[in-house]
């Protein structure tokens, strides 16, 4: 059986390699993607928990709250989160930020009752600590 006579007998000329790659490149466009997935969401909690370890060690200055509502997106399938904008100064620089919770720019859950308790905790005009990065001052939030 010389080489040729081979590969036609293992491959049945061509049919059973086709099935083989196709069930294989099936499996990859299946997994992949819900790989890709789960390593988009792990990095996204890793990096919050990395902010928020880091926050523990953030001078704090007194802020005001200057902005404070429920934002409500989406359509059939709507998103509702607390928008809290505070202002603070750090060396007589003055700064605006949004963020609640330290980290929360890259994770961040909740329902919908926690946005408006989170309005109710922050209404405008409340004089609040801020947590500050002592390396960013623009890095802050109002919980660690």
């Amino acid at each position: 059986m010389d080489v040729n006579q081979l590969m036609v007998w293992l491959f049945g000329g061509g049919t059973i390699l086709i099935v083989i790659v196709s069930i294989v490149l099936s499996i990859l466009c299946a997994i992949v993607p819900i790989a890709l997935i789960i390593w988009f969401l792990y990095s996204r909690k890793q990096k919050a928990d990395t902010v928020r370890e880091a926050s523990q060690t953030w001078l704090v200055t007194n802020g005001k709250v200057i902005k404070s509502r429920v934002e409500v997106s989406g359509g059939e399938v709507t998103s509702v989160h607390p928008r809290v904008i505070f202002e603070y100064e750090v060396q007589g620089r003055v700064y605006q930020n949004d963020q609640i919770r330290a980290g929360d720019k890259f994770w961040a859950t909740g329902s919908s009752q926690d946005a408006y308790q989170t309005i109710d905790r922050y209404p405008e005009g409340l004089d609040v600590r801020v947590y500050y990065n002592p390396a960013n001052p623009a890095e802050s939030a109002l919980e660690r």
